[in-house]
């Protein structure tokens, strides 16, 4: 490992942006980064977090090949410092207010400007930023941000927490998966992670502004516009609003000095509604706010958005409760997946890479997204993607596996996080659902903490208490608050995948089949409401091996892939699953045997969508883990990190298309399955073909159904001719055709 020494004092003026009486001054460039080891002395630009700027300066190897994660694990207990010098442009001094912003810090940072202390940061998900006027000078400004030990001091305030939390990642505001997952490394962050600027203004300004609709038909929306005003001082105000250019209405209001949020309801005519993928157009527009005194303009944004409604639709019937989403007041059949960060090194996360991973989902019929709460929030061009592709999302708050801390301190924190995340993403006509979290109420329930922990009956109220103030009061009155068109749930799954109830009402994590080491067939058994978490392993892309090995021979048991594979067992179930479902298969090198992997994984999970998606209207949504990695490794991911599409995935264009035609292995008759909003008048056409292609039985059925509803038919003879065959030796196709029209094809080959 070579030592590279680099020191630049340089002293610039950043641009600067004009936004009417706002002026905007970024800070990102001309960093330096020094620490106690390695004679690190940096030139950075921010936003940058420490192990890029290493791996950067050729200091460290790159964090995701090989095997080295144990070699970087150093890198969050050393103390850090970034510090730049920069010049102020002479118009912001001008100002009334020059606010000092951080867009994001990860996650504890002494921050000071001239020797003055602005703050303290805690919390990676938090915009920091303070009035620094009083302390700039035009030149030769010194803003420093002090990092310390991050472990140590996550141990420390861990061991100080009585009693006992399930995970050490509880008592800080940190993405939970950079502190190890069953696909993740354990790679800390430390740095400044997003932008950071001066903005200054002066008498009042536009902090935020967004709108929301809620109520909309083919005749008349009812929106509703939300702004955040600060001010110097009290006066009379007037926010016009246009929209595609022309002025909608003007809302006069008074305000006083500081913070305040206005709230102004309006109405949009013959308004072209935001659909779900393949449900509909995805209709944006673009609204103005100006924020004037009497005909001075002193602040304006732009909003883009569109016109949606959502419902989580909870009725009782004779099986528990209904779970399903409405949009638009239509029924909406979910099919997606779930969503981890795409790179543990944040800051490698770029637009280009999100697109294209969103775009596949989007060509394999994905409407909808579950961002798991266990990594961080995506940031406005991942929901701006989502926007453009209909891709609706069901957005957790980064809370994941564990009891959290129930203090003042720290509930106040996770309010203040939870307002800037609603504000910020309560435009989007993708978010479709807020959710406190992933798998705490289960834990709590069915993970025994209560024994393992040794908690006393008044700890273990304590905790509960902790726990519905923030997942059951603090969380949904922000949503109700500050959004009030989106569902809140509280922890997602609402039931132990264990319990019997976690099937009959409410979302399940299924996870008999891979933790349980059920058979893939017990997919069938085991159908819930809506599945949001299910899923089996494979191995990425080969091509993938080959650049993590960098040479290294590749096997089962080499050291590369058991470095990329973190589950306990995953290497075992993998293996066991491929015996039990490809007996007769056998595998000439490591290379085919990868693919029967994916093999393997494919045709578990084409069981599961397709018990799920036949069981229609009772399972109303199937999202499976995962969609993506966050590094190359195994995992239960459809696409690799490298953006390689697997086995599953490619089978995946038919599973989620609109129209599924399955064969149900129980009584050998057909379900056609459908997602379209419109009737269907067609024939479905049933051949059996041997292994020389000749036709061994064929029958049509006349097919006639009503928008979104699912239908099995009986088709005459056919589980007498399937039950006498030997299902390795043949072929069936199923084909819908309405008039000369192709509706809907699946092709069923041998045993699987």
């Amino acid at each position: 490992m070579r030592k590279t020494t680099l020191f630049i004092l340089a002293v610039v003026l950043a641009a600067c942006s004009h936004r009417q009486n706002v002026i905007e001054q970024d800070v990102g460039q001309n960093w330096t980064l020094t620490g106690d080891t390695l004679n690190v002395n940096l030139s950075v630009t921010v936003p940058s977090v420490v192990q890029q700027n290493l791996y950067d300066a050729g200091l460290i190897p790159h964090p995701y090949l090989g095997t080295v994660e144990e070699e970087l694990l150093w890198i969050s207990d050393h103390p850090w410092t970034y510090s730049t010098r920069f010049n102020v442009d002479e118009s912001l001094l001008e100002k009334d207010v020059v606010e000092l912003v951080f867009e994001g810090i990860d996650t504890y940072a002494l921050v000071t400007l001239n020797g003055q202390k602005l703050f303290d940061a805690n919390n990676q998900f938090r915009i920091w930023k303070q009035d620094v006027k009083p302390l700039l000078k035009p030149n030769d400004n010194l803003l420093v941000l002090d990092f310390p030990r991050y472990d140590s001091l996550q141990t420390a305030l861990y061991e100080a927490h009585q009693p006992r939390l399930p995970e050490r990642y509880a008592v800080s505001r940190k993405a939970p998966y950079q502190h190890g997952w069953d696909w993740a490394p354990k790679y800390k962050n430390v740095g400044i992670w997003k932008p950071v600027q001066l903005q200054a203004w002066s008498e009042a300004r536009l902090e935020n502004a967004y709108i929301v609709t809620n109520e909309a038909s083919k005749s008349q929306a009812q929106l509703t516009l939300h702004l955040d005003v600060e001010s110097t001082q009290s006066g009379e105000l007037t926010a016009e609003l246009l929209c595609q250019g022309k002025l909608l209405q003007s809302f006069p209001f008074s305000v006083v000095q500081g913070n305040q949020h206005k709230v102004f309801n309006f109405n949009i005519n013959n308004p072209e509604l935001w659909w779900p993928n393949e449900m509909g157009e995805q209709k944006l527009y673009v609204f103005e706010i100006k924020l004037k005194q009497h005909d001075k303009l002193l602040d304006s944004k732009k909003i883009t958005t569109g016109i949606k409604t959502v419902q989580m639709v909870q009725e009782p019937d004779d099986k528990g409760f209904s779970f399903y989403f409405k949009v638009n007041g239509v029924p909406m059949y979910a099919k997606g997946a779930n969503y981890v960060p795409e790179e543990m090194i944040e800051t490698w996360i770029n637009p280009d890479h999100t697109y294209k991973l969103l775009k596949m989902a989007q060509d394999a019929h994905f409407n909808m997204l579950r961002v798991w709460g266990g990594g961080i929030y995506p940031s406005d061009d991942f929901f701006n993607i989502c926007d453009s592709l209909g891709i609706l999302v069901w957005e957790d708050f980064m809370y994941a596996g564990t009891m959290y801390p129930y203090d003042e301190a720290f509930m106040e924190n996770a309010k203040i996080e939870a307002l800037e995340q609603v504000k910020r993403l309560a435009s989007h006509p993708s978010l479709g659902l807020w959710c406190g979290g992933n798998e705490i109420s289960e834990g709590y329930y069915n993970w025994g903490w209560q024994q393992s922990l040794g908690w006393s009956e008044d700890d273990d109220r304590a905790i509960k208490a902790g726990y519905d103030r923030l997942f059951e009061t603090i969380l949904p009155m922000v949503v109700d608050t500050y959004d009030g068109t989106r569902p809140y749930w509280p922890s997602s799954p609402s039931k132990g995948w264990g319990r019997p109830e976690s099937l009959t009402q409410g979302d399940v994590h299924y996870w008999g089949v891979w933790w349980g080491e059920q058979p893939y067939e017990v997919y069938r058994e085991k159908v819930g409401r809506f599945n949001s978490e299910y899923g089996y392993q494979s191995y990425p892309d080969y091509s993938t091996l080959q650049k993590i090995a960098q040479g290294e021979p590749l096997s089962i048991d080499s050291k590369v892939i058991q470095a990329h594979q973190k589950h306990a067992r995953g290497t075992q179930l993998i293996d066991d699953f491929i015996h039990r479902y490809f007996p007769s298969e056998q595998p000439k090198n490591f290379e085919e045997y990868v693919n029967l992997s994916q093999h393997s994984q494919a045709y578990g999970m084409e069981i599961a969508i397709e018990a799920h998606r036949t069981a229609k209207p009772y399972n109303m949504g199937t999202l499976y883990w995962q969609l993506n990695d966050a590094w190359p490794v195994t995992s239960w991911s459809s696409i690799d990190y490298y953006g390689n599409p697997k086995v599953f995935h490619e089978k995946l264009k038919t599973l989620y298309a609109p129209v599924l035609l399955s064969l149900d292995k129980r009584d050998y008759q057909v379900f056609v399955t459908s997602d379209l909003l419109r009737n269907i008048d067609g024939v479905l056409t049933v051949s059996v073909f041997d292994q020389d292609d000749n036709c061994l039985y064929e029958q049509k059925v006349k097919v006639e159904m009503n928008p979104n509803q699912n239908r099995k038919y009986h088709v005459e003879g056919l589980h007498e001719f399937l039950w006498n065959t030997d299902p390795q030796s043949i072929t069936v196709r199923l084909e819908l055709t309405e008039g000369e029209t192709l509706t809907a094809e699946r092709v069923l080959t041998g045993g699987h």
